[in-house]
Parts: C-alpha cells; structure tokens; sequence
C-alpha cells in the first residue's frame, strides 16, 4: 500500500487543524493502519488490535462530524439574522 497524505487531508479539513497536526494525525492513522494490516495474518491479539484502530479511527470520525454539525449550525444562525 501506499500513502498519500494528501488523499486523505480533505477529510481533516472540517477540523480546521493546522498542516502539522493533520499531518501528525494522518501518520499516526497510517501507522496503526500499516501495523494492523502486517499483524492481522500472524497475531493472536488481532481482533483486539482492530478494536482499538477502529476506536481511533472512528474517533477522527466523530470529531469531524461535530465540527461539521457545528459550522453548519453557526452558518444557518447568521442567515437567519437579518
């Protein structure tokens, strides 16, 4: 597999993160990614492993989602404003 952080960058943009902590975040993402992939066919702690990277990776998700929710919301409020 390869990686491209630039692939994956506009999924982070709603969190309005700087360029480093996006990528800290993608790498850290890409690593557990990488790990698990390797792991998966040899480690007896796999399903455990996967629980864990999907917590992570469902925890960008969630934060994301609020971030959207959030901006959405702030966007109607001032259309409504006269």
């Amino acid at each position: 597999m390869t990686y491209d952080r630039e692939r994956y960058r506009k999924h982070l943009a709603p969190l309005k993160l700087t360029k480093k902590a996006e990528d800290t975040i993608l790498d850290e993402l890409w690593i557990l990614t990488e790990n698990l992939a390797r792991q998966s066919r040899t480690a007896p702690l796999y399903p455990l492993q996967f629980a864990l990277v999907a917590e992570a990776f469902d925890a960008v998700e969630r934060a994301i989602a609020l971030e959207s929710k959030e901006n959405t919301t702030t966007r109607e409020e001032e259309e409504a404003c006269p």
